[in-house]
């Protein structure tokens, strides 16, 4: 339902017409269906009439009060802030406050808490309340929105040729694992002020890990970066006892981050044993992101080599219409951090806040975490905005 706000008088009158209708033997819900409220909204509001009639009695006028300061520039600053929304800009009482400022240069006179307070309530009455942030990009989302019509717009055609199996339509991209995940937020009593919080001296560490799916529901083999010299100790003593090495592809870099070198491992080990089974000259096509370790000459190359036909996602756009972002990503790392607090749990309560995880158990839990996405969350992926039509 749409949220809505009502006067206590309007609570009143719903709470009196519900006593009615329930007295003639209406059920809660139907009732509150019809004054478009949930079942426990009633409930509540019944409880509470006695403190409704009392602050109704208290109100003596049903004026609006006074108009504020901004009241001849009130819809030219909330026009300019609706707008600025539209384009995603993010927006504090701070913008509001210069904003008012340019418009009504008698604003910039008052003290900085009667500009805070005249702005706020500005806001509230316009119902423009601070919101946590959920999607972040560099540029207008409507652009984006477009830029990805443009892409889909594209693309649709080549994927959806009869001569092109969807097993050979692949997504790759990566995705970064904590070997630590402690929650930033902790239990404490209510009024403390500095709220202290303990990590390990490594729990920033973390690896990648590149995941690959085609659009029939196959996943292949996850291929794990962590950090390292490329023929250290870790490759040469550690990888080759590593129990998990068969389910995860291994392999290190300085940063723990894909690079060209490791992105032509990643062909070499997964993809060309996935394209095996392809038929000499049968079509088929990778989708990439924008990332340049994915389109240096030589990747670019040796993927055409194998007779895969490369496609770059537009910049900003990988949210909207690549697979692993869209629906691959959260469902895997939601696992991953359900096997660390297993882990935890088995660490004990006294052990488990000080002890962070070794590379091994990393891949345990990318190993079993990947196992657990099925080819349903793959191809439900691939359905989401945009590549419905052909899956």
């Amino acid at each position: 339902m749409a949220r809505t706000r009502l006067t206590i008088g309007q609570k009143l009158n719903i709470v009196a017409d519900t006593n009615q209708r329930l007295n003639e033997g209406e059920s809660l819900k139907s009732i509150a269906r019809s004054h478009g409220v949930q079942p426990v909204q009633l409930r509540k509001w019944r409880r509470r009439i006695n403190d409704f009639t009392h602050k109704k009695k208290a109100k003596k006028s049903i004026s609006l009060g006074r108009a504020g300061r901004l009241a001849n520039f009130e819809e030219e600053i909330m026009t300019w802030a609706f707008e600025k929304r539209a384009a995603g800009v993010q927006l504090a009482y701070k913008h509001l406050i210069v904003r008012a400022c340019e418009v009504f240069d008698d604003f910039k006179n008052f003290t900085y808490s009667v500009q805070y307070h005249t702005i706020r309530r500005l806001c509230v009455r316009n119902c423009f309340v601070i919101r946590r942030v959920t999607h972040v990009s560099q540029v207008n989302p409507q652009e984006t929105i477009d830029e990805a019509g443009v892409f889909l717009a594209v693309m649709r055609p080549i994927v959806s040729a009869p001569n092109l199996q969807k097993r050979w339509i692949i997504n790759m991209d990566q995705v970064p694992v904590f070997l630590s995940m402690h929650p930033h937020t902790t239990l404490d009593l209510q009024g403390t002020n500095g709220i202290n919080g303990r990590r390990t001296s490594d729990s920033g560490s973390r690896f990648t890990v590149s995941l690959a799916v085609s659009a029939n529901g196959d996943k292949l083999k996850p291929f794990a970066i962590f950090k390292g010299t490329p023929d250290g100790r870790i490759v040469n003593r550690e990888f080759p006892n590593n129990p998990y090495r068969d389910q995860v592809a291994l392999c290190c870099q300085h940063a723990a981050w894909q690079d060209e070198n490791n992105m032509l491992e990643w062909v070499e080990v997964i993809l060309v044993p996935y394209l095996q089974e392809k038929a000499e000259g049968a079509p088929a096509v990778i989708l990439l992101d924008h990332f340049s370790a994915h389109w240096t000459d030589e990747v670019d190359a040796r993927i055409r080599e194998l007779g895969v036909q490369p496609y770059k996602i537009p910049p900003g756009c990988t949210g909207v219409v690549q697979p692993i972002d869209v629906g691959i990503g959260k469902p895997f790392k939601d696992r991953v951090r359900t096997k660390w607090w297993d882990w935890m749990i088995d660490q004990g309560a006294e052990a488990a806040t000080l002890k962070s995880a070794s590379r091994t158990q990393g891949c345990q839990w990318v190993a079993e975490s990947w196992e657990e996405v099925t080819p349903d969350i793959v191809r439900n992926a691939w359905r989401r905005q945009g590549f419905s039509y052909f899956i």
